[in-house]
């Protein structure tokens, strides 16, 4: 707290309103995933959000408002800064989570969109979006190594493939990537604060007009050249390539990089195990 507030306020006891509705539930999805990324609740009667984006701020009080009918204002110092003061509040939250440390049961469980605005509150909160270089990606950030294990399954239940790295030093991440995964995320999850929304929109239009990320016309070579029946140089004529860059895929002399993360995430095509008989190059994964 370090004199944020008054410690020695008395707690609200304010009857809060319990989420009755789908729509209700939707929205303590999102305020659980935000108070297990950057929240804090302070001896049962301070839920509190301290935060660099204003909007963020402005959101989380409007969803304290409209789920649980409580006032929640804002102090604008070096950092936006909301809190609520309610003991009834804080007792629903650390039930939920345990002690703000697990994902409750009714997101583990509920359907697609409860753990998308789930996961949405967590992005807001630890995530950000990586376009440094050539990397197009969502990196969330946390300690909690489980923690992130279960929103790499609840992404999996929605159709995003994720990858959990863990680092001997430093905090572990989860990172999304991959053209179609970012367009999903995009679709289904997204995020409230406003310049991430911008960054991941940017991320997606990069990706598609990048030429280097067309995976499928690698996997179309592969098949191509297995019933052409033609010579190299006449195979890659067919398809309008350099023979040299088509006899490059077909030996695996070189495998674009984007064909090797998509491998690597296990994002292949269905006849991936009938073209790995006919291609020795092509790695065997695991698929789960």
């Amino acid at each position: 707290m370090q004199g944020c507030f008054p410690l020695r306020r008395p707690a609200n006891f304010k009857k809060i309103e319990i989420p009755q509705t789908y729509e209700d539930n939707l929205d303590e999805a999102e305020i659980v995933g935000i108070i297990l990324g950057d929240g804090y609740i302070y001896k049962n009667n301070l839920v509190r959000l301290k935060v660099r984006e204003l909007d963020f701020c402005q959101h989380f009080a409007k969803l304290i408002a409209k789920t649980y009918g409580l006032f929640a204002p804002i102090k604008l110092k070096k950092y936006p800064t909301c809190f609520v003061h309610s003991t009834n509040l804080a007792e629903r939250l650390i039930n939920l989570t345990r002690n703000n440390k697990e994902i409750p049961d009714f997101i583990l469980k509920g359907d697609k969109f409860i753990k998308a605005r789930f996961i949405r509150g967590f992005s807001d909160a630890e995530g950000s979006v990586d376009v440094i270089y050539n990397r197009r990606q969502i990196v969330i950030t946390q300690n909690n190594v489980s923690l992130l294990k279960q929103i790499k399954q609840l992404l999996l239940d929605i159709g995003i493939q994720s990858k959990v790295v863990i680092k001997k030093f430093g905090s572990a991440k989860l990172i999304i990537s991959l053209l179609r995964n970012l367009e999903l995320y995009q679709e289904y999850i997204g995020f409230a604060i406003s310049y991430k929304r911008k960054k991941l929109s940017e991320a997606i239009a990069y990706l598609r007009n990048c030429k280097a990320h067309d995976s499928e016309k690698y996997w179309d070579v592969l098949r191509h050249y297995l019933h052409s029946g033609k010579s190299l140089r006449g195979s890659a004529k067919e398809l309008g390539m350099h023979w040299e860059t088509y006899r490059s895929w077909i030996y695996g002399m070189k495998t674009p990089c984007q064909i090797k993360k998509n491998i690597e995430y296990g994002w292949v095509p269905e006849d991936y195990e009938d073209l790995r008989e006919q291609y020795d190059f092509l790695p065997l994964i695991s698929f789960q």
